[in-house]
């Protein structure tokens, strides 16, 4: 991304302001802003936190915000007659499309990211990209709009973040493989056949970082660390061969690449999605920042374990579907969202997710795989349709 001119403000849309990613992607906004660098907050989006985000109007003042359903629309609309407020999915769509907006941050979670990044990409603006569904469901259609449409997509996730810094040092055709460090989760050391007595709570204690339900469950599960190769994948273009999983329970290496010449680089930080949020908002630019700071000697013994494939199931399950491609991954990732809702409501145990997901991708191979034919969005949206409703009938889980 080429920054603007000095002085020129760049005009922002942040999908899911109300969430984690987005409230820490305007903190990134404001401390950027008190550094000189400006920037015009144009639209925002929200899921149902209706008053979360009237706050946020009265403070970023926006032309046009966006929220889930119609009556919490209604409800904004009475207490800022002066701002446009649309709702739902096509409310996200035109935020997504506005033509004078230079950067949509996509903070969206689970599948409804990914209409507006196709949005965005299709008339060539830069996505500033936390929703990684939208390159597991539709990673292909995501690469075909780059390549028609000239826009740019650059990567919030701490992971993908990381990768990014890296790869500065080298060619693509020079790296021999990318390398993705994984927590473990809070279940790393725990029996197989203790798994079943996790309750919701302790599954949502993640060891080191705070985040929204949906990713600290998929933390436990691994099944986060698999949608992310898929999103390694589709970023840099590498085939699934080349993209690794360690294990490193102090999550203070993010990522590493390894060279061809036998060189490893890694970035390591602070747990502080503050730090990859601003990077990818000054990219290719490094800005002097307050955040906190990583204490090298405290941090001195660092663990990086091979995973044990076979332990996590749902992580296997995963790579499984991406390397089957087409519509798989979208059919287990919204299994996926419905999974882990049923088991946060305390219908099925932990070990149901790992379980279901690979119901749901074999029922996949005999129902959806042999009707593939053109992947378009109406075809993944079909087929996350499909998977969400199979997700829930499964019983005996």
């Amino acid at each position: 991304m080429t920054r603007k001119p000095a002085g020129e403000a760049r005009r922002i849309v942040l999908l899911g302001s109300t969430g984690s990613i987005g409230t820490q992607t305007l903190d990134v906004l404001d401390r950027l802003r008190e550094a000189g660098i400006a920037s015009e907050v144009v639209a925002l989006a929200a899921g149902m936190n209706v008053d979360r985000l009237s706050e946020q109007i009265r403070t970023y003042r926006p032309q046009i915000v966006s929220i889930g359903s119609d009556e919490a629309a209604m409800r904004l609309r009475k207490r800022h007659r002066d701002v446009e407020v649309v709702s739902g999915t096509a409310g996200l769509a035109r935020l997504a499309a506005l033509k004078d907006a230079d950067v949509v941050i996509n903070a969206l979670v689970g599948a409804a990211g990914l209409a507006p990044t196709l949005e965005a990409l299709d008339r060539g603006k830069l996505v500033a990209l936390a929703n990684k569904e939208s390159l597991v469901i539709g990673g292909e259609l995501a690469r075909r709009s780059l390549r028609e449409h000239g826009g740019s997509l650059l990567p919030i996730d701490s992971e993908h973040n990381a990768l990014l810094q890296c790869l500065q040092a080298g060619t693509r055709n020079e790296v021999k493989r990318l390398i993705l460090t994984a927590s473990g989760g809070p279940f790393r050391n725990t029996p197989q056949d203790h798994l079943d007595k996790v309750t919701p709570s302790e599954a949502l204690r993640h060891p080191n970082w705070s985040m929204g339900k949906r990713i600290t469950i998929d933390s436990a599960t691994m099944v986060n660390k698999g949608l992310e190769v898929i999103e390694a994948h589709y970023l840099f273009g590498l085939p699934y061969e080349q993209i690794d999983v360690v294990v490193h329970p102090e999550s203070i290496i993010h990522s590493l690449v390894e060279y061809h010449d036998g060189s490893i680089l890694a970035e390591l930080a602070s747990p502080d999605m503050r730090i990859p949020i601003q990077y990818a908002l000054t990219y290719p630019e490094r800005l002097e920042t307050d955040l906190p700071r990583l204490d090298l000697a405290r941090a001195a013994t660092l663990h990086l374990d091979p995973l044990e494939h076979g332990r996590f199931a749902a992580f296997d399950t995963v790579l499984a579907a991406a390397r089957k491609g087409g519509t798989a991954p979208a059919a287990v990732n919204a299994a996926d969202e419905v999974l882990v809702d049923r088991f946060l409501n305390g219908e099925i145990g932990f070990r149901g997710i790992p379980l279901g997901l690979r119901q749901v991708l074999d029922a996949w191979e005999h129902v959806q795989q042999p009707a593939e034919t053109q992947l378009d969005l109406e075809r993944l949206l079909d087929v996350d349709t499909w998977a969400r409703a199979t997700a829930r009938n499964l019983t005996n889980l």
